[in-house]
């Protein structure tokens, strides 16, 4: 089995923030152009599967790209952007907040940013966009008893099958935090894969490995000649996104690092 490169970006955005995971419009749709004129070639979430699965083995200029927490944002800065290349992407959405503020995130620097409405969802559908699973509320999974996890996946998948008719359900575990609990809990929960971050791949459909794409990213992201350092680079930073949970929970965290995934 092997799993084509996945990348995972978070917030496409003009406005700034104290934090990592924020990419400016720009610097996106160039890094967009050059993944382009290179041949790369993006593949959608059930040939992913196929992949993880050993049903498919992926080309080697064939990548897939992925956002998670669906952000408002990315309807006018990633999407056209990404539809004007002929590319398709997976947008993991935090099913409790569509069309809300990311009031489940902390406010670094006092910003607060929208989610993309189911009704923003439902136009992206068949132009290349695919629409699953972040949770519903974005905890860290690992932190939450079995009957918890299971509600927040089961919950989740509910949502999208009810709002935009999605037959195959897939999940981004927050924080990339999944071990064989989640992935077993998530399977009976009625998930076929889920997506992890920043971690390698041990063959398990259940925890597909991607590579994060923060603000420090080249112009060729993940695939380029810095990809050996920027993955080391972005473990790092994913390690430290244990600071936003211990806020969350009024603890003093041991990192300061913003940084939400």
């Amino acid at each position: 089995m092997t799993l084509p490169p996945v990348l995972c970006y978070h917030k496409v955005e003009r406005r700034q923030e104290l934090g990592v995971t924020r990419i400016s419009p720009r610097r996106f749709a160039k890094q967009i152009e050059r993944l382009a004129k290179a041949g790369w070639k993006t593949l959608g979430l059930d040939e992913v599967i196929a992949c993880a699965r050993g049903d498919r083995i992926p080309a080697p200029n064939e990548l897939a790209i992925t956002f998670d927490d669906g952000y408002r944002g990315l309807r006018e800065h990633a999407f056209p952007v990404l539809e004007a290349h002929g590319y398709r992407a997976t947008c993991f959405v935090i099913t409790d907040f569509a069309g809300k503020l990311n009031r489940w995130d902390v406010a670094y620097g006092g910003r607060r940013f929208a989610h993309l409405a189911w009704r923003d969802m439902r136009a992206w559908q068949g132009r290349g966009i695919e629409f699953a699973s972040h949770t519903a509320t974005h905890p860290r999974l690992t932190r939450l008893a079995d009957i918890g996890v299971h509600e927040e996946l089961d919950r989740s998948r509910r949502a999208i099958a009810g709002a935009l008719e999605v037959g195959r359900a897939a999940v981004s575990y927050p924080f990339g935090a999944a071990g064989p609990r989640e992935e077993r809990i998530a399977r009976e929960a009625g998930y076929e894969a889920g997506f992890g971050i920043a971690r390698a791949w041990h063959g398990s459909v259940m925890g597909i490995a991607r590579v994060p794409v923060y603000v420090w990213a080249p112009m060729m992201p993940v695939v380029g000649v810095l990809r050996a350092p920027e993955r080391v680079a972005g473990a790092i930073a994913n390690r430290c996104a244990i600071g936003t949970t211990l806020i969350r929970r009024g603890e003093e965290p041991s990192l300061g690092l913003a940084l939400t995934v």
